[in-house]
Formats: structure tokens, C-alpha cells, sequence
């Protein structure tokens, strides 16, 4: 199957129809769901009178004649606290403090000075809801507040609707995390990864073993998540391989809309239909996994009026030149700050392998296809996974990834402030010219002639690298950073 743009990609993943199944959920696991039945209050509340306020309950015939001057002494009454059950012989409750009696727990007789009328502070039955009555009809969202109040109406558990999604790693070569890998042995380390961003939307996960490399065992692992899921996620064995059986497995019970798309990373990501229900191949190596999930999974959920985590989109100034491949959308992992006002952004090391550029960005930046390279300055699309506001408190690195800068970054991390490395691949001494990055890591062999147009400060860092900062930068993310720093002089 010949390999179709992100775009043409994108539309055939959010015209896949919803698919929802009606599960039973505990009512304390229900917030965000959607009600498929109507919920009905399984008793009346109160489910007899009660008191709404510390006093006594009293029968308010008996207190008609009280006034200031003609004060009613009373013997016919229950000490009651608020909650408390009001017997029928009485139909009112004066609140303590309009009472006058002599302090005693079990007072024999109490004096007021007013009359009081049916039903003053007496909870009827059934005064907040009656039993049978509606509680929350059929496609209410059910909120964190709800929930007390369903508990409190005798709701156990609600009907509501549900998306299931299962993971189905592949590879001979996995192992569990936590072991050590051998020579050509792979943890399998993105369906916790997939699990944990899954959640994040409210959707069920079933994570299902591993799956060697045989088109069989795919296949039977497919039609068996087919049934017990709304949607399917095939984590490997999407390439074109000679072990990459995805394909064909899905082929084998439905149909493959496509396998293959013009992008970087995730370009042998793959959809297809069995059942009624979208089946999603994602690329072994993570980054390119996460791009998969990040651009068509959740799109995907979304479409279907799931809400997952937030994200930000802006146009932010590339620190650096960054070429791509005209005929490809990139999505290239990124650092992104606020740098002498603006916010700038640098690119990763490309390299779907690297699950460290992960670690390092706070989001990619998108350069279409057809661009070919985005100049240092110019604006590129940033979709940020972290709030717009961290920008502000952000250090950015770049160069040299050395012991030396990371010791600088676990104090400025250590301080409160955000840390993100950007290019890491070169000693670009444009960066800090064009006060692309807070700071940037040489090693001591380091041209620093190149910078000789800018007002330069060198922070040695003990491991044969130097932090180079301007001194005309006097921010107060770079003030702080000089303090770092300047500790390892």
C-alpha cells in the first residue's frame, strides 16, 4: 500500500464512526462518564422527618399562647440534634438558643416566649428528592460534585457509556520492564506509556502480553481484543519488514485504510477496520509511538467527545535553521521558553529512538510538507504539552550535554524553574548570538572568537565544558541561572 499525506491520514481517522458499549460502572469510578440510562433515587431523603436545627422537637399547637409576656412553659418535647429523626407526635423543632431551660443534657421542661408554626425547621420526607424520582436523565456527563449526591440516594453503581481501548504489544525481542536487556532484547516500555496517556481521556485500558512476531498469534490477538474493546492499538510490527505481520493481520479479519504515511516520525503508522471498529498500528521505537498517539489517537478520542489532556498551539521563533523533507510533515520534538521576551523554540536531535528527546522537549513544532526548512526567526507551529505560562519560567539549554550542565540544571530544576535543553548535537554559537537559548554548553576547545561581537560570561563546570552566557541578558531566569552556575567555579 502506497503511502498517503498526513492530511488525507488524518481525515480517514476522525471519519471512523464512534463505537460505545453500555458497561456498569461503581458510582465512585464514574466522573466524566456519560449516563446511558436515567437514574432514579432508590429512597426518599429524608426518608422520615428530621431536624434542620439543634432544639427540641415539640407539637406547635401546644405553643400558640407563647409571647414575651406570657411565657409557655412546655414538658411534652424530644431533645433533638440536627439530622435527628422527628417523631410523628411532633411536628416542629424551636432551635435552642430560643429556649430557655437549664442546661441539663435531658432538660424535664423547657420555657419559650413565642409561638412556632407546622413544619418550622423540620425536614419532610422526601424533601430533597422522593423515592422514584429522577436523579439524572440518560446523556448527562457525571460530575466529581454528582457523585456525593448519587451515594447519598442509595446509587451503587450507574450505566453509562463506554470506550474500552486495547494495547496489544509485538516483538519476539520484548521483555518486561524491569529487566536488564541482553544484546538485541527490547523493553517493552510503550504500552505503560500508552496506558498512562489512554487514561488521561477516561477511557478503559486493557493491556494484553506480548505478541512474537508470527502473523497467527497477531491475528488471534486482534479478534480477540475486537471483542472485548471499542478500539485497538498495535504497538510494532508496523513496518515493511520481514517480521512485521501487522498488516496482513489485520487484512486477514477486515480491512487496511491505510499503512504508511508521508511524515516523520510514526511514518509506518497504519488504520484499519475489523468489526466495525478502528484497529491503529503505532511504530515500535517511542517517540515515534507517542507521535502516532498524539496525532491520530487523539484525534480519534476527540472525535468521539473524549477530553484528554491539555494542549497548546502557537506560533513560536525557531531558534535555529530546520531543514525537512518537503514531501513529509515533520513533527519534530522541541524545547520551547521565553527568551528576552519572545518565545523561542529548538529542535531535538532527530531520532525516533531517543526516548531522552522526549524527556528534554515540552513539545514538537510542525513543519509541513511542501516547506523544506524553517529559518532561524522565522514563525513555526508549537504544540506545547505543558501550560503556555511554564514558558516564562523556563531555562533553555543548548550545545554540549555534559555532567557539567546537568549538575546546573538539577539546581535551576531544584530552585522551581522549568528546565529544557533544546539542540544538543552542536556548539552553535548563533544561539546565543540571536539569544536563541538562556545558555549554551561548549567544550573548552570551543571557538569562543566566534562570539567576540557579543558580550560573552564563561562559566567552567568542571568536566572540560563551559557554560556561555551573555551579560546583556538580565533576566531574572538568567540571573539565577549565573548563581547555579557560578557554584562550580
Amino acid at each position: 500500500m502506497m503511502k498517503i499525506p498526513y492530511s488525507d491520514a488524518l481525515n480517514m481517522v476522525t471519519s471512523v464512526e464512534p463505537v460505545y458499549a453500555v458497561r456498569k460502572y461503581p458510582v465512585e469510578r464514574a466522573v466524566g462518564k456519560i449516563l446511558a440510562e436515567p437514574v432514579y433515587a432508590k429512597y426518599s431523603v429524608p426518608i422520615s422527618p428530621v431536624s434542620a436545627m439543634d432544639g427540641f422537637a415539640v407539637s406547635s399547637k401546644k405553643t400558640v399562647e407563647a409571647s414575651e409576656n406570657n411565657p409557655v412553659t412546655l414538658r411534652d418535647f424530644d431533645r433533638v440534634n440536627t439530622g435527628n429523626v422527628v417523631r410523628g407526635c411532633y411536628d416542629a423543632v424551636i432551635m435552642i438558643e430560643d429556649v430557655e431551660f437549664d442546661g441539663s443534657e435531658d432538660p424535664a421542661e423547657i420555657t419559650i416566649r413565642a409561638p412556632i408554626s407546622s413544619g418550622r425547621n423540620v425536614r419532610a420526607t422526601g424533601e430533597d428528592i422522593e423515592a422514584g424520582r429522577l436523579v439524572l436523565p440518560a446523556g448527562s456527563r457525571i460530575r466529581a460534585f454528582d457523585i456525593g449526591a448519587l451515594a447519598g440516594y442509595g446509587i451503587t453503581e450507574v450505566s453509562v457509556y463506554s470506550v474500552s481501548v486495547g494495547i496489544i504489544p509485538t516483538g519476539s525481542e520484548l521483555i518486561a520492564p524491569g529487566d536488564i536487556p541482553l544484546p538485541g532484547e527490547v523493553v517493552e516500555s510503550n504500552s505503560v506509556m500508552t496506558e498512562a496517556y489512554l487514561k488521561e481521556f477516561g477511557v478503559d485500558v486493557i493491556c494484553y502480553p506480548p505478541v512474537s512476531d508470527n502473523q497467527a498469534l497477531i491475528r488471534g490477538a486482534i479478534s480477540r481484543a475486537v471483542k472485548e474493546n471499542e478500539i485497538v492499538l498495535i504497538s510494532a510490527g508496523s513496518s515493511m519488514g520481514s517480521r512485521d505481520f501487522t498488516a496482513k493481520a489485520i487484512a486477514d479479519l477486515g480491512e487496511v485504510l491505510f499503512h504508511g504515511v508521508l511524515m516523520k516520525p510514526a511514518k509506518p503508522s497504519m488504520l484499519g477496520i475489523v468489526e466495525g471498529k478502528p484497529i491503529i498500528g503505532m511504530p515500535g521505537f517511542p517517540l515515534a509511538a507517542q507521535t502516532a498517539e498524539r496525532l491520530f489517537v487523539r484525534t480519534l478520542l476527540e472525535g468521539w467527545g473524549l477530553k484528554g489532556p491539555e494542549q497548546e498551539t502557537l506560533l513560536a521563533e525557531a531558534g535555529e535553521d530546520v531543514k525537512s523533507d518537503r514531501d513529509i510533515d515533520e513533527f519534530r520534538f522541541a524545547s520551547a521558553a521565553k527568551v528576552d521576551g519572545r518565545v523561542v523554540v529548538l529542535p531535538q536531535i532527530r531520532s525516533a529512538s531517543m526516548q531522552m528527546n522526549g524527556i528534554r522537549a515540552n513539545g514538537y513544532m510542525h513543519i509541513p510538507r511542501g516547506l523544506g526548512k524553517v529559518k532561524a526567526g522565522e514563525a513555526v507551529t508549537t504544540v506545547l504539552n505543558v501550560p503556555v505560562e511554564e514558558l516564562s519560567s523556563t531555562v533553555l539549554f543548548a550545545g554540549v550535554y555534559s555532567a557539567g550542565v546537568e549538575r546546573v540544571a538539577a539546581s535551576a530544576a531544584a530552585s522551581g524553574l522549568s528546565v529544557r535543553f533544546g539542540d544538543v548535537s552542536s556548539e552553535n554559537p548563533n544561539l546565543l548570538r540571536n539569544k536563541a537559548c538562556h545558555a549554551l554548553c561548549v567544550t573548552e576547545s570551543f571557538d569562543v572568537d566566534a562570539l567576540e561581537d557579543i558580550p560573552l560570561e564563561a562559566y567552567p563546570l568542571g568536566d572540560n565544558t563551559v557554560l556561555l552566557m551573555r551579560c546583556d541578558m538580565q533576566d531574572d531566569i538568567c540571573n539565577r541561572l549565573r548563581v547555579f552556575a557560578g557554584g562550580f567555579r
